[in-house]
């Protein structure tokens, strides 16, 4: 398993100039991404550049008061109009009632490859579209902490001349998206 890095943010829906959504490129997690205060869309999206074209084997999210989250893939180099496919379906990261009294705002999510949606899972990907929303807290800030994404295959093994490969079909996997709050590797051994 080797961690891929998001090289930068391509594009947003907003964010507060004291949270910027560049903080999601931290490695550390430290100070998250937000919406803008006088934000009322009540959601959010990041489109965001990996380092290079992998299939994606993980995905750990930091919530910071989403309700919900869908993750989508793309290729830098499909045209502008091309659809994302979906990887991840929108998923509770927070039930309504703690959204409505703000309780466990904080929470880790991590998504395994059994948890993607065919066709995209398997393949691979340079761009990452993640969509919060909030629908249960018209006030208030939400965002994510952090994002980290990992392939299941040595680094070498990634070849390029492969990476724009066009999509083929996989077996249909059909379990539902895996919740944990330990953010350590060891808890997926």
């Amino acid at each position: 398993m080797a961690p891929v890095k998001i090289s930068h943010v391509v594009s947003f829906s907003s964010q507060d100039p004291r949270y910027p959504v560049e903080n999601l490129l931290c490695p550390d997690g430290r100070r998250p991404w937000l919406s803008c205060p006088q934000e009322r869309s009540r959601q959010l999206r990041v489109e965001l550049q990996l380092e290079r074209a992998v299939p994606i084997g993980y995905i750990d999210v930091g919530n910071w008061g989403c309700a919900f989250l869908q993750i989508e893939v793309g290729r830098s180099s499909w045209p502008l109009d091309r659809p994302y496919l979906t990887l991840v379906p929108s998923v509770a990261l927070m039930t309504p009632a703690d959204s409505k009294l703000d309780r466990n705002r904080c929470g880790v999510r991590m998504f395994k490859e059994a948890d993607f949606l065919v066709p995209a899972a398997g393949q691979k990907w340079d761009r990452l579209r993640l969509t919060c929303s909030q629908p249960f807290r018209p006030r208030g800030q939400f965002g994510l902490c952090f994002i980290r994404v990992r392939t299941l295959l040595d680094p070498e093994l990634c070849h390029p001349a492969a990476e724009d490969a066009e999509l083929k079909g996989s077996p249909q996997r059909s379990n539902p998206a895996s919740s944990c709050r330990i953010p350590s590797a060891e808890a997926r051994l």
